[in-house]
């Protein structure tokens, strides 16, 4: 499928850049590093935990920051990655699951975005599984203009080269400050965007395949703990298919999940207005409601 395959195949290669010695550089580096965290969040907290599965509410404006951090992950537009993420948790490892890697690892991984599915991207489907997201009408204007997600891409590439080359053109010579700039892109764009690329699959694959449960779903999640440190707690994916609407998915102590502690942390400072607690909390805080009587409002 083209919308997917161009993409992949020309910033998997564009991210070999990075092989030469002219375009690295230890700031370079450590741009890449915290983008993967900071980009990376766009998509797991923005995407997943907050679009997808509404853990927690924050402001608009915050929202669209994720969002708009997200898109620079050309992980598609927040409709299509909602409504994909949300049928394969109706239909988890069966036959409709768009990723499943029970079919084969390479296919959960990665595979199943080279093959046009037809049913995946009907705007019907979009209509199921994202409707609360198309009601938007940002989200509603990327899905008019399909090509958003690229431009957005395209944007943050301009500003990873003009930042850097005014910066080091005050110190370094023209020719220097050119590779400092080029290599900004390489490593803070394409190489951290196939990273975080890989850590969001992996979550589809790995995380299916291997590891340990703690809850008998009815699916094949599994906790994966080398998932989990790369994805920010995204590995403990077996507690996530057994409450998915928890912003939490650290069931015993040792299970960290960074994610969550980030949450918490916006909550702290104003920004995160509501958390969802686990299902046993929120069963509790049903039967209480449900105890009160009814005020009378009869004169």
């Amino acid at each position: 499928m083209l919308r997917y395959f161009v993409p992949l195949i020309v910033v998997h290669t564009a991210a070999f850049l990075a092989l030469m010695p002219s375009l690295f550089s230890w700031t370079a580096l450590a741009v890449c590093i915290a983008g993967i965290h900071v980009f990376g969040q766009a998509i797991t907290m923005g995407y997943h935990r907050l679009l997808t599965h509404r853990s927690f509410a924050v402001p608009r404006w915050f929202e669209y920051t994720l969002v708009v951090l997200a898109l620079c992950c050309l992980e598609d537009s927040p409709a299509r990655w909602v409504s994909t993420h949300r049928k394969h948790h109706v239909h988890s490892d069966e036959h409709e699951d768009p990723h499943s890697p029970l079919v084969t690892f390479l296919w959960g991984h990665m595979g199943w975005l080279f093959l046009h599915n037809r049913e995946l991207h009907q705007w019907s489907n979009y209509e199921r599984y994202a409707k609360d997201i198309l009601q938007d009408p940002f989200y509603m204007w990327l899905e008019k203009n399909p090509t958003s997600p690229l431009w957005f891409y395209v944007g943050q590439c301009v500003l990873f080269f003009a930042a850097p080359l005014a910066i080091g053109s005050i110190w370094l010579d023209w020719n220097s400050a050119l590779y400092f700039a080029a290599g900004m892109v390489v490593w803070g764009v394409f190489v951290r965007t196939v990273l975080v690329w890989h850590i969001t699959w992996s979550v589809n694959s790995l995380t299916h395949l291997f590891g340990y449960k703690n809850h008998d779903t009815d699916e094949n999640s599994r906790n994966n703990w080398l998932v989990a440190l790369v994805a920010a707690g995204e590995g403990w994916h077996n507690n996530h298919h057994h409450d998915p609407s928890c912003c939490s998915v650290q069931h015993k102590w040792w299970e960290l999940d960074v994610t969550y502690w980030e949450v918490r942390a916006l909550k702290a400072i104003g920004i995160v207005k509501e958390i969802v607690p686990r299902r046993e909390v929120r069963v509790e805080e049903a039967k209480k409601a449900a105890k009160k009587p009814a005020v009378s409002h009869a004169s």
